[in-house]
């Protein structure tokens, strides 16, 4: 069996591997978040010609919200990467001074790898991202998709992508 470290390892090359988002051009469906607030849709991932069934892309929409509000999550089985646009402050509870970030981060983060790759224990647990950094960039949602993309080696989505977020799904 591979150590925690070895697998730690395999993420990182996933990580650093050139991937391509698998359906970005066609039409998807976005189902039930975790809240009745939230709305999911995900894509696979495809490294090499081939689309591991662990590897995929989602999205997490917000669409009652009154600004643009979404997560964007590169996943290996578990989230390993997740950029936060959100109005959450989220606490550093177990940063070091060598992680270079602040004790609290208010507002829109970023949960990278090299960041949280320390927390990283075995497959019979999920990557802890404990670590984020403060994400300042004001753009459109698909700006920060295209950065977030570039950030985790997925290859630019084309002109005619059609990843965007959920529209507004209820009056009040």
């Amino acid at each position: 069996m591979a150590s925690a470290s070895d697998l730690a390892a395999a993420i990182e090359a996933f990580v650093r591997e050139p991937k391509r988002i698998l359906g970005a051009d066609q039409p998807y469906e976005w189902r039930q978040g975790y809240s009745q607030y939230e709305r999911m849709t995900s894509f696979p991932i495809e490294i090499d010609g081939e689309a591991p069934s662990a590897a995929r892309f989602q999205v997490v929409g917000f669409p009652q919200a009154p600004q643009p509000k979404f997560r964007l999550l590169l996943c290996c089985n578990a989230c390993v990467a997740r950029l936060d646009y959100t109005d959450e402050t989220h606490v550093n509870a177990h940063r070091t001074s060598a992680d270079g970030i602040p004790p609290f981060v208010q507002g829109p983060h970023y949960h990278s790898w090299p960041l949280n790759r320390r927390f990283f224990r075995g497959v019979a647990t999920a990557p802890e991202l404990h670590n984020a950094e403060l994400f300042t960039m004001q753009a459109s949602f698909d700006s920060i998709l295209r950065w977030f993309c570039q950030e985790v080696n997925i290859d630019q989505l084309n002109g005619g992508h059609l990843i965007a977020l959920p529209q507004r799904d209820r009056l009040l």
